[in-house]
């Protein structure tokens, strides 16, 4: 082979087997067994069960064959035979298995000539699962039956009697693919004088099947709000799996796709001092960023596509370490008490991270909502709400961090209308400030021998008192919307004496 070739390759065969279900405490609820000749029925005021009724947990499903003899009589539920119809023929580990997860790996390194090489890389990865953590072990019916009270009593949250309440559940699909990604990259390295390299590179990275939340339990668009809206009746009556309130099912289907430019500039250690200074230009984008978000539409996860909750655009860090020359070189005993000394300052600046619009309310009547970016439904977006960046003046106010309204005073963010979800993508629009960090630290070693020794570290986070402003008030019908009102980041200084071995 070509000696300024380099190739790596390889291959992973994996086959996914989840881990048994119920034996890790955990039962879940499968559309595919409730039976609605056997659904339970409800008080149309109140949502109780009407006790007697059907069957309170059509459609439960304990994976596996039977109870197994180790169990003996550590589980309640299974004192007598009352819910062992409960085993109802699935396997053990119920979620399907899925095959032929192969992951290759290419790597490719050509040396242009002595001061430049070329690196490239592609591969597929998997993540192997078991039970999803979102599923509460343990927590559902029959072994830990859970209900949800609104507008409860504290000293009376059920209302006085022994009501029979509608079963809150958690849930994983039948599918529940292994999370894949598939990783690239493109580097350039170039050694330049100074005693100094630069690094050039993109990277790429492509998710799928990334967890994601939604209620399957939830109510057709409308139900509640808007022309058709049902009133008098209770909410978890309307649902459609009878019997239930929320059933909160995971499942791996969101994505992601990610691209960076990618600049590092390096210079060794000479004369004591190394420094460098490394800058990314990125950008993330999925419809779910944190893996218990729950979609505010159960039946449209296209709608959440947008920017990552953590996509940050400029990032930029420039460090140093610097032997001071107070007795460099020198064995003297002078020299090993006050000689040493090294001074590492580090400076990041980042852009802020992205943020939505909206609240809680249940504009769509669907009885419930999920929440994704720390809020329910999205509002809908009329304009450009315009980032201020500079808190120039908007409506006499230069505390604005984005544009509220547009020139003719009308609002840019209004309310879906009742019975309706937001339409069009405005997930993660507003850009919130970002940050700089100016952090400064002094060390110094006591060695006692090659093993052991002290170390003094006198260390100043935000060490210039640069305040960082906090996000700006999403919600929209807040007085201080759009306006940033707070700010963090005050200098820090710390001591300490540390002795390693």
């Amino acid at each position: 082979m070509n000696p300024r070739l380099s190739l790596t390759y390889g291959l992973r065969y994996t086959v996914n087997i989840p881990y048994s279900a119920i034996w890790r405490n955990m039962d879940v609820f499968d559309p595919a067994y409730c039976d609605p000749a056997k659904a339970v029925k409800q008080d149309p005021k109140t949502g109780y069960v009407i006790p007697g009724s059907g069957d309170a947990y059509n459609g439960i499903v304990i994976p596996g064959d039977g109870v197994p003899s180790f169990v003996g009589g550590r589980v309640f539920a299974f004192a007598t035979d009352q819910y062992k119809y409960l085993f109802r023929g699935v396997p053990a580990h119920y979620s399907n298995i899925h095959y032929n997860q192969f992951q290759p790996r290419l790597g490719v390194a050509y040396s242009l000539n002595s001061k430049t090489v070329v690196r490239s890389g592609l591969g597929r990865f998997f993540t192997r699962l078991g039970v999803s953590d979102s599923v509460f072990l343990g927590g559902n019916p029959p072994f830990q039956p859970i209900v949800s009270v609104s507008n409860g009593r504290v000293d009376n949250p059920g209302g006085g009697s022994q009501n029979q309440f509608p079963l809150t559940v958690t849930t994983q699909s039948k599918d529940f693919k292994n999370p894949e990604s598939w990783a690239w990259n493109f580097t350039v390295e170039r050694e330049l004088p100074l005693k100094s390299t630069v690094s050039v590179a993109y990277v790429g990275r492509r998710g799928l099947h990334m967890q994601q939340e939604r209620d399957i339990n939830q109510l057709p668009a409308g139900t509640l709000r808007g022309p058709n809206a049902i009133t008098g009746v209770n909410t978890d009556h309307l649902r459609p799996y009878k019997g239930y309130a929320v059933i909160r099912q995971t499942d791996n289907v969101a994505s992601s796709i990610y691209h960076s430019f990618q600049l590092n500039w390096t210079r060794r250690v000479s004369a004591g001092l190394s420094f460098g200074v490394a800058y990314t230009l990125a950008k993330s984008m999925d419809n779910g960023s944190a893996q218990r978000d729950i979609l505010p539409n159960s039946n449209d996860r296209n709608a959440m596509w947008g920017p990552s909750d953590f996509d940050q655009r400029h990032t930029a860090v420039l460090y140093s370490i610097y032997e001071l020359p107070l007795f460099r070189g020198q064995k003297s005993l002078l020299a090993k008490l006050a000689g040493g000394w090294q001074l590492s300052p580090v400076v990041q600046f980042q852009t802020g991270t992205p943020s939505s619009v909206g609240l809680g309310n249940d504009y769509a009547g669907v009885g419930t909502l999920g929440s994704m970016s720390g809020l329910g439904q999205l509002w809908d977006v009329n304009g450009d709400p315009e980032i201020i960046h500079d808190f120039a003046v908007n409506n006499a106010d230069p505390h604005y961090w984005f544009q509220t309204k547009k020139s003719d005073g009308s609002n840019i963010f209004t309310a879906p209308k009742d019975g309706t979800f937001s339409t069009g993508k405005n997930r993660n629009l507003i850009y919130a400030p970002g940050l700089q960090n100016w952090n400064i630290g002094l060390f110094k070693k006591f060695q006692i021998n090659e093993r052991a020794g002290f170390q003094f570290r006198a260390e100043a986070y935000n060490f210039i008192n640069h305040p960082n402003w906090g996000g700006p008030d999403r919600n929209p019908t807040s007085s201080t919307f759009g306006k940033v009102t707070s700010k963090s980041s005050e200098r820090n200084l710390q001591l300490s004496l540390r002795f390693y071995f």
